[in-house]
C-alpha cells in the first residue's frame, strides 16, 4: 500500500492543519496571560493586609501594567482602587482621597464607565474607614445608583452589604431592612450576600412576631443552604423557627446550645409564650445580668471587614489558579490530541469506514477521561456538661472558613470600639472536616471571648491552617492576657496586684478539646501578646481507621 494518495490528501487539507496549529498556539498564549494576571491579583490581595507598602505597590503596578497591555479594564481599576483602600487602612486618608480623584479623572478621560464606578466605591470605602458614616452612606448609595444605571444586569451587593453594616452601626432597623430587601432584589446577587440579607430579615421578622414572614424567609434560607452551601441557618435561627411555630420543647433543647446571652434571652421568651412567667422572669434576670456585663459595640471594624472580604477574594483566586494548574496539562493534551486526531481522522477517511468508527471510539474515550462577660453560672453548667461526657458524635461536616467568618463577626459585636477582630486562613473555602460542629464552634467562641475580655485595643486574630491530618486554629491578641507578669489561678487572674474573675473558658476548652480528640496549648513563644492554639483532626479516629 503506497502512502502517496494519503500525502496528497493531506496537502489538500493543509490550510485546515495550519489553522488548528495557530488556534493551539493562540489558546496557549491566552491561557498563560490570564493565569499570570490571576497570580498577580492573588498576590495583590495577599499583600494588602501587610504593612510592606513597597511590595504591595510593586505588585499592583505590575498588575495594572499587565491589564493595560491586555485590555482588562475592570481588573485595572480594581487594582488602582485597592491601592487607595490600602492607603486608607494605613490611616493615610488624604493620600487615599487624592488617589480616588486620580482614578475618577483617569476614568473620565478614558470614558470608562466602570472606572467611574470604581472611583465612587473607593471613595465610599475610604470614608467608611475614616468612620465618617454619614458621608460613607451617601457615597455607597451613589455607587448603588450608578451600578443600577450603567450595569443593570449586575449586582450592587458589595455596596449594599456595607450599607447594611452602616445601618446596624446607626441602630436604624428600618434602613437595615430596606437595604436587605434591596439586596434580595439585585440581579445575579452572590449567594453570600443573599444569605446575609436573609439572616438580617429573619431577625427583624422574629422581633415583629410575624410568623408568616419569618417562615417564608426561613424556607428561602433552607433553599440557599441546599443549593449553594451557604451556612445562614445559624443555631439562633433554628431556635427562632421553633419559637415562632410554637414547638417550645424543641426550642428549649436547641436554646441550650446557644451562647449564654442568647440562651438566657431565648429561654425567657419561650417560657413567657408558654405562660410560665416565673421561669420567664428568672431567665430574663439572668439575661440582663449577663448582657449588662458585656461591652457591646454597634459596628464592626471596617478595616477587618475589608481584609476579610479581600481575603475571601484571594482564596477564590488561589483556588481557581490551582484548578487551572491541575488542568493545564490536560488542556494542552486535549488540544494536542485534537491536532493529532485531525491527522488520524484524515487518514481514517482515506482508509475507510471501519477504521473511522474505531478512532472515534478512542477519541471519545480520551475526552471522557477528561467545596468582660460574666458567665460564672453559665460557665459552670457548660463545664459540667462537657466534663460529664465520655464521648460525643464526631461525624458531622464542618467547613472551617465559613464557621470562622461567622465567629469573627459575632465576636466583633462584643468587643470594645478600639478592637478589630480579623479572620485569616490558609485553607481552601471548600475544605471540610468531620467532627462535632457545635462543640468546635463553641470551643473557638470561648477562645475569642477570652481574648475579647482582655484586649482593650488592638487586634484579635483567628487563624486557620492545615497541619498534616489536623486543622490548626489559633487565636492571638495584642493584650497582656496570661503572658508577661500575669498568672492564672484557677478561675481568677492576678494583674497589677488585683484579682479578677476570668471565667472558665480555658477549662471548658480543654474539656471540649478532649472530646474532639484534639490538643490545646498556650503558645508561650508568641511575643505579640497572647496566643492559644487548638489542633483538631480533620477526621475523628474511628473514621480515620475506617478510611
Amino acid at each position: 500500500m503506497t502512502s502517496e494518495p494519503f500525502m496528497n490528501f493531506i496537502k489538500r487539507h493543509l490550510k485546515l492543519l495550519v489553522l488548528l496549529g495557530l488556534m493551539l498556539c493562540t489558546a496557549s498564549l491566552r491561557a498563560a496571560t490570564e493565569e499570570e494576571m490571576m497570580k498577580l491579583e492573588a498576590e495583590m490581595l495577599k499583600h494588602i493586609q501587610s504593612k510592606d507598602r513597597d511590595t504591595f505597590f510593586s505588585v499592583t503596578e505590575k498588575l495594572k501594567e499587565a491589564c493595560r497591555e491586555h485590555g482588562n479594564e475592570r481588573l485595572f481599576y480594581r487594582a488602582w482602587m485597592n491601592q487607595a483602600i490600602y492607603e486608607a487602612t494605613q490611616q493615610k486618608y488624604e493620600k487615599a482621597l487624592l488617589m480616588v480623584r486620580d482614578i475618577k479623572d483617569h476614568a473620565l478621560k478614558e470614558e470608562s464607565v466602570y472606572g467611574q464606578y470604581a472611583a465612587i466605591h473607593a471613595e465610599a470605602m475610604v470614608l467608611l474607614q475614616k468612620q465618617d458614616y454619614q458621608e460613607a452612606e451617601i457615597t455607597f448609595v451613589k455607587a448603588v445608583e450608578f451600578m443600577h444605571r450603567h450595569f443593570p444586569n449586575e449586582s450592587a451587593g458589595e455596596d449594599l452589604q456595607e450599607l447594611m453594616r452602616i445601618a446596624n452601626h446607626r441602630k436604624d432597623p428600618k434602613a437595615g431592612e430596606l437595604y436587605a430587601r434591596q439586596m434580595l432584589n439585585e440581579p445575579n446577587v452572590a449567594p453570600i450576600h443573599k444569605g446575609r440579607a436573609l439572616y438580617r430579615l429573619s431577625q427583624m421578622a422574629f422581633k415583629k412576631n410575624d410568623v408568616e414572614e419569618f417562615n417564608r424567609i426561613y424556607q428561602e434560607m433552607m433553599i440557599l443552604k441546599q443549593s449553594d452551601g451557604i451556612a445562614t441557618l445559624k443555631p439562633l435561627v433554628e431556635v427562632n423557627h421553633c419559637i415562632m411555630n410554637r414547638d417550645f420543647e424543641q426550642a428549649l433543647r436547641l436554646a441550650g446550645e446557644l451562647d449564654p446571652v442568647d440562651c438566657a434571652e431565648r429561654k425567657a421568651i419561650i417560657y413567657h409564650r408558654m405562660g410560665d412567667d416565673a421561669n420567664a422572669f428568672k431567665f430574663m434576670q439572668q439575661y440582663k445580668q449577663i448582657s449588662d456585663s458585656i461591652i457591646l459595640v454597634s459596628h464592626g471594624n471596617v478595616v477587618a471587614s475589608c481584609y476579610v472580604q479581600m481575603n475571601n477574594e484571594r482564596l477564590q483566586l488561589e483556588q481557581a489558579l490551582l484548578e487551572r494548574e491541575n488542568n493545564r496539562l490536560l488542556n494542552y493534551l486535549f488540544l494536542a490530541v485534537a491536532f493529532v486526531l485531525l491527522l488520524l481522522l484524515l487518514f481514517v477517511a482515506w482508509r475507510g469506514r471501519r477504521t473511522v468508527r474505531i478512532l472515534r471510539r478512542d477519541n471519545k474515550a480520551l475526552i471522557y477521561e477528561k467545596s468582660d462577660s460574666e458567665q460564672a453560672l453559665s460557665d459552670l453548667n457548660e463545664l459540667s456538661y462537657y466534663e460529664s461526657k465520655a464521648e460525643m458524635e464526631l461525624d458531622q461536616p464542618f467547613i472551617p472558613n465559613v464557621a470562622c467568618d461567622e465567629l469573627t463577626d459575632d465576636t466583633q459585636a462584643r468587643c470594645r470600639r478600639t478592637v478589630a477582630v480579623v479572620f485569616q486562613t490558609e485553607l481552601e473555602d471548600s475544605l471540610e472536616m468531620k467532627t462535632n460542629p457545635d462543640a468546635l464552634k463553641q470551643l473557638l467562641a470561648h477562645l475569642l471571648n477570652y481574648s475579647a475580655r482582655f484586649t482593650e485595643k488592638g487586634t484579635i486574630t483567628l487563624h486557620c491552617a492545615e497541619n498534616g491530618d489536623n486543622i490548626l486554629f489559633s487565636v492571638a491578641d495584642t493584650s497582656a492576657g496570661i503572658g508577661g507578669k500575669q498568672t492564672v489561678i484557677g478561675m481568677f487572674s492576678e494583674q497589677n496586684n488585683r484579682i479578677r474573675y476570668v471565667g472558665m473558658n480555658f477549662n471548658i476548652c480543654q474539656s471540649i478539646t478532649r472530646l474532639l480528640h484534639g490538643r490545646i496549648w498556650h503558645d508561650t513563644e508568641y511575643k505579640g501578646g497572647t496566643r492559644f492554639c487548638v489542633e483538631i483532626p480533620k477526621l475523628p479516629p474511628q473514621l480515620s481507621k475506617s478510611a
